[in-house]
């Protein structure tokens, strides 16, 4: 089965569906790690992507975004040199309503009746300012770290700025 593509869940609904216990079969979270690399080496720059939208981040969008952006960072700076972490975490249950693409599925199908739907993936809601990734490096690597945020908002498919906060001494 393909799944829809991202943008049919932008729009949050009215009503989120995070309740677990009252659902039987709960997808799982696509996101394996929130944090990589070493949070206690000292850093100079904190690199941030920011919302600029109230909307959904699909589970598998967020680990696509930080696979990109380990990689990139993983063969620029090298493995163990910045830190990165993710910072929504997908609560949000999503249902889908299956439909029938074939001839004469209208005769079997009742359309959008009674369309509760199954859970299928899970987002997590992210409003205006929230910051969605963080990325610290030294000085040096600065730029490393700017073309792969870049990287991921591209991985995003919202509307986000770049952040850059040096750390106090």
């Amino acid at each position: 089965p393909t799944k829809r593509d991202a943008s049919c869940y932008r729009k949050v609904p009215n009503h989120l569906y995070t309740r677990k216990e009252y659902i039987k079969s709960i997808p799982q979270s696509k996101i394996k790690h929130y944090n990589i690399g070493d949070p206690n080496l000292e850093y100079d720059y904190k690199v941030m992507i920011v919302s600029e939208q109230y909307t959904m981040i699909l589970s598998r969008s967020l680990e696509a975004m930080r696979i990109t952006a380990n990689r990139y960072l993983n063969e620029t700076i090298g493995k163990g040199k910045f830190f990165l972490r993710t910072r929504p975490v997908p609560h949000h249950i999503i249902r889908e309503r299956k439909f029938l693409g074939m001839a004469g599925a209208d005769r079997i199908q009742k359309g959008m009746r009674r369309a509760y739907g199954k859970p299928t993936d899970r987002a997590a809601v992210v409003d205006i300012g929230d910051i969605i990734i963080e990325i610290w490096v030294k000085e040096k690597d600065l730029r490393h770290a700017k073309r792969a945020a870049k990287l991921v908002m591209h991985k995003l498919g919202i509307d986000a700025r770049m952040e850059i906060i040096p750390f106090s001494k």
